[in-house]
């Protein structure tokens, strides 16, 4: 994830004007610039942070070395941030000392300085624990402050249509980087509200101490790409830095408040359009004669041979041809997997004594089994038999791979000769 530095920020700035102040002293004690040393120095503030400042030490006293206007100290600073694209330091302040009544350099380094020469032999390496006194909010923090954010969304490809979650995670580390962000000894702070932009004109928001991390559904209802935004309010109490009208530093308490944020962007894909084919299947049987039945298995027939004038027991089956298809986008993704659920025998009724046979039209259950009876054997037509032809409808459940389940009737038959009596003599 990326960090956005353009971000406004809501800041809190401690001290005055970042303007150096060029003129006279009106008040003071002089200053013997011919043995001036310029050396850092710090306070400790709240939880260990340091804050510190530049002082000048002549022959004869110690002078505090403060930035902008409005001190009386002899000596004045200018601190100045430069990156230096160092692992171990990113950045540094190169800090500038000045005689305040003759605006002469008190730290210029000599002329065959080696690199990376700044025009000060005073430099600080930055960091969250140590911060100038009076100094302003460094922008390039706003940086890390947005990776102390973490916004994702789940799924990392959402579908058009289909519910997401878009989650942010404030990390624990922001105590330290908003010390080095607003320049404070962060003494406590909280999550005040959330507001989640979801980039597609949609935008919640919610209030009140809620903690550190918030995740919220939301549905984007086309494709495209989309920058989901989350923004978290920090409210908190700080420790920070300030110098006098002399230039001595004191320490002070701030309420503060920030705003982080940072986002993600995401890719909705178009919901895909998914199509489902019946099976093709047919209907098959397995005969005995009598109600007992043989407690028959396997894959039936589509024709079989009866006894004139004996009830038959039909054990009904079903035979798949070919599955039922899946295709998402017009491509086959999955064959189903379909059962048997029930059947009805169509058409006329057989020669059954009453009470006895299937009576048509009634939907039996898969397992339940058909009865039928014919008393006169295959007709002769043309000096050909013509056999009997039962039609029957089967309704058939066909799961697919994504669990949609489609409900089918599908209209077949069986053919059935009988050329034989159930009874001789």
């Amino acid at each position: 994830m990326r960090a956005t530095r353009g971000t406004a920020k809501a800041l809190l700035t401690i001290g005055g004007s970042l303007a150096l102040l060029i003129g006279t002293a009106t008040g003071g004690e002089s200053l013997d610039a011919s043995s001036a040393v310029v050396t850092i120095t710090s306070v400790s503030g709240y939880g260990g942070h340091a804050f510190v400042y530049a002082q000048v030490r002549d022959s004869s006293a110690v002078y505090p070395a403060p930035t902008g206007g409005g001190h009386q100290s002899p000596v004045v600073a200018e601190w100045v941030p430069q990156p230096i694209a160092s692992a171990s330091c990113p950045w540094v302040w190169a800090v500038y000392v000045f005689d305040r009544v003759t605006m002469a350099q008190l730290n210029a380094p000599p002329p065959n300085a080696p690199a990376p020469n700044f025009g000060t032999t005073t430099v600080v390496c930055a960091g969250p624990s140590s911060t100038p006194v009076d100094q302003p909010p460094v922008a390039d923090a706003a940086a890390r402050l947005d990776l102390d954010l973490q916004v994702s969304v789940v799924p990392a490809v959402p579908v058009a249509g289909l519910p997401s979650t878009v989650s942010a995670l404030l990390n624990s580390a922001l105590t330290q980087d908003l010390n080095l962000y607003l320049s404070m000894a962060i003494e406590d702070w909280q999550v005040m509200g959330w507001t989640l932009d979801f980039g597609d004109g949609q935008v919640a928001t919610r209030n009140g101490s809620i903690g550190t991390a918030i995740s919220l559904p939301h549905t984007y209802v086309s494709a495209g790409r989309y920058d989901a935004r989350a923004t978290a309010q920090i409210s908190g109490h700080a420790q920070a830095a300030v110098y006098d009208r002399y230039g001595t530093v004191h320490l002070v308490q701030r309420s503060f408040s920030v705003a982080v944020g940072n986002h993600v962007s995401t890719s909705v894909r178009a919901r895909p359009t998914r199509s489902y084919s019946p099976p093709q299947a047919t209907v098959g049987v397995i005969p005995s004669i009598g109600s007992a039945g043989r407690g028959s298995s396997g894959a039936g027939f589509r024709q079989i041979d009866a006894l004139r004038g004996a009830l038959t027991r039909l054990d009904v089956r079903l035979l798949i041809v070919r599955e039922g298809l899946m295709r998402i986008d017009g491509v086959p993704r999955g064959s189903g997997q379909s059962r048997l659920t029930g059947w009805r025998l169509d058409g006329a009724g057989s020669d059954a004594p009453a009470g006895s046979g299937t009576v048509p039209g009634a939907i039996q259950a898969p397992a339940e089994p058909m009865y039928l009876q014919w008393n006169a054997p295959d007709r002769i037509v043309g000096a050909s038999t013509q056999e009997y032809v039962v039609p029957v409808t089967l309704y058939v459940d066909t799961h697919f791979p994504d669990g949609h389940v489609g409900s089918y009737a599908i209209r077949s038959s069986f053919s059935v000769s009988v050329n034989f009596a159930a009874q001789s003599g």
